[in-house]
């Protein structure tokens, strides 16, 4: 059954890129994400209410760890998100969104000096190289005829997913991820709020279907993936869990197409298939295929 779950979740993050890709035509940025993050907030205190879970008390040095959650993992990322969204085809941003794994192992081993080993050099360089050929679209030697504004805001949400990575890594406290990220959900709405107040809210010019991308972004994507995935991890380790990760690119360009009717060339499969595989690379080198984690 975990395995099914996990399976879902993987579906699930993956219909987030076309999700977004649907409401950020719609909605600015910092307007789209503050009303995912109201959905999300609302489901996690939902089931912190369902789960009898008490949301303890933070010091001062958990708060200002907090709010750097917020805003490296939820204000920025989701800028980044939905900013690039408005510009590529999802299929494109899904690829390259998911060199999350190779820009955390090359920035921790920058900042802090953290070992590679062969296949993480090995895993880092196939995936970044898959990601020029998506850039490029095949034709490598014009890469930069290729790379605009929206590959650039793209390529900033793996950037900001590693500073948000790399915080809980070097910042860990005693408390449940749970409440952990319903602070942090808190933290970001309350932040988002004037960003979206100074670009102007629109709630009543967002047609339905886009209210509805939404509350899936909201409720399945942050809320649903959150509790699945965490209940993987108890369940199975981190190592089995972190695989599943991979199969989000394949949904994402495998929805661009069926839902938005997007094209893909054969440079966007070889491509992906080299991010895909390169990221998968690193996390079974990462986790050295033990048993329990």
């Amino acid at each position: 059954m975990i395995y099914l779950k996990l399976l879902a979740v993987a579906c699930v993050w993956g219909g987030t890129f076309i999700a977004t890709r649907m409401a950020a035509l719609v909605v600015g940025p910092f307007e789209g994400a503050f009303w995912r993050f109201l959905f999300a907030t609302m489901g996690l205190l939902g089931v912190v209410a369902l789960t009898n879970t008490k949301l303890p008390r933070l010091t001062p040095v958990q708060w200002r760890y907090h709010i750097l959650l917020a805003l490296s993992g939820i204000v920025v990322y989701n800028f980044f998100f939905f900013s690039a969204l408005k510009l590529i085809p999802a299929s494109r941003a899904s690829l390259l969104v998911s060199l999350n794994p190779t820009i955390i192992l090359f920035s921790s081993a920058f900042l802090f000096g953290e070992p590679l080993k062969f296949t993480k050099i090995l895993g880092g360089l196939l995936s970044l190289f898959g990601a020029v050929v998506v850039i490029a679209r095949g034709d490598l030697a014009h890469i930069f005829d290729h790379f605009g504004q929206g590959e650039l805001l793209a390529l900033g949400c793996p950037t900001s997913w590693a500073v948000y990575t790399i915080l809980q890594r070097k910042m860990s406290f005693s408390i449940s991820p749970l409440a952990s990220t319903t602070y942090t959900c808190l933290l970001a709405m309350a932040g988002l709020l004037p960003l979206a107040l100074y670009e102007g809210f629109h709630a009543s010019a967002i047609p339905l279907n886009v209210w509805a991308a939404l509350a899936f972004l909201g409720l399945l994507g942050t809320v649903l993936g959150f509790v699945w995935y965490a209940e993987g991890i108890q369940t199975i380790g981190a190592t089995r869990t972190s695989i599943f990760n991979n199969l989000v690119p394949v949904f994402g360009v495998l929805f661009s197409v069926l839902l938005l009717h997007e094209s893909i060339n054969g440079a966007v499969i070889v491509g992906g298939a080299l991010v895909v595989a390169g990221v998968a690379l690193i996390q079974i080198s990462n986790f050295g295929f033990r048993n329990a984690d």
